[in-house]
């Protein structure tokens, strides 16, 4: 029965995610980028910090449209570049991190790519298939990480041949993770029958 239990506790959701983004303009809707136009800009834009030499490079339904209002990023504007932006957490606090990105159009898998890190947690991004599709092929990622400092920097870098072709980006959030409502009442149901049970046990 105790390890019905703790097999049940373990197959269960442990984190929800919370609805307030902690990052400033996410998914670059705060730059006045035209419709049909696009620019670099240095040594940044809302929010976020950027290479000073490469800056970060602002497209507005240019080859390709955005995955969150109308506005994305290429982080390999005349080279490979990056864009960070350092939030205030709380250590011990598990956070959510997520962002949808493309491999540019007509463009080879290895022109394009992404790195990410928040705080200690550094990962690629899984490489995409070529994208032929005439527009932006978003794909998603979400993870959980732990903050284990009262500031993180979560930072991105393009991570593919450096020659002013890459990967767009988009939609980017972190938002704190809580226990699901389901996860605190199976923990308290699973204690407090590993409970009678002991107690049962001591009394037999």
């Amino acid at each position: 029965m105790r390890k019905v239990l703790i097999a049940a506790l373990l197959a269960t959701p442990l984190f929800a995610m919370a609805n307030d983004n902690l990052l400033v303009n996410g998914s670059f809707e705060a730059t006045a980028q035209g419709n049909n136009s696009w620019s670099i800009y240095k040594p940044g834009i809302a929010g976020w910090t950027t290479d000073a030499d490469m800056g970060v490079e602002v497209r507005n339904n240019v080859a390709g449209s955005a995955f969150d209002g109308v506005r994305y990023v290429e982080l390999d504007t005349t080279g490979n570049s990056w864009i960070s932006q350092t939030l205030t957490t709380t250590v011990g606090q598990w956070y959510t991190v997520s962002f949808a990105y493309s491999n540019r159009n007509g463009v080879a898998t290895d022109s394009n790519g992404l790195k990410w890190s928040f705080g200690d947690t550094a990962e690629v991004a899984t490489p995409l298939a070529f994208n032929n599709t005439g527009n932006n092929q978003w794909t998603t990622f979400s993870t959980t990480v732990l903050a284990t400092s009262a500031s993180t920097t979560l930072k991105f870098w393009a991570a593919g041949k450096s020659d002013s072709y890459g990967s767009s980006l988009d939609n980017i959030s972190v938002t704190a993770a809580v226990p699901e409502p389901e996860t605190y009442a199976l923990m308290l149901a699973g204690l407090a029958a590993v409970g009678l049970m002991a107690k049962r046990r001591k009394h037999a």
